[in-house]
């Protein structure tokens, strides 16, 4: 797989991650600010992700995106906010983590 696609997903990721704790803090856009910089990291992380499907399958780039995004803002929320995993949600993390692997590596 092309190093820089790799980059561009990861980066897309980052900013997905970061629109999520962002979201947080606009309490339902409550506060406006953090409201509005999460659409726009969204947006930027939409744009990373639409370079890199010009260098992969866009199956493997959207799982890695939403899964890699899925799993850390879990793992996050969980450091940050105290949230908790019950033993089944540690388990569907860990079969998303496989299944971008998996999808991965079959290309």
């Amino acid at each position: 797989m092309n190093p820089a696609a790799i980059l561009l997903i990861l980066g897309a990721v980052t900013l997905d991650i970061l629109a999520n704790v962002l979201l947080k803090r606009s309490d339902g856009f409550r506060h406006w600010r953090p409201g509005l910089a999460a659409i726009a990291l969204i947006l930027l992380a939409f744009t990373l992700l639409g370079v890199a499907v010009q260098h992969m399958p866009v199956a493997v780039a959207y799982a890695a995106w939403g899964g890699l995004g899925i799993v850390t803002t879990a793992l996050l929320s969980r450091r940050i906010d105290g949230a908790h995993l019950t033993p089944t949600a540690w388990a569907g993390l860990t079969l998303i983590v496989g299944s971008v692997i998996v999808l991965s590596s079959s290309h």
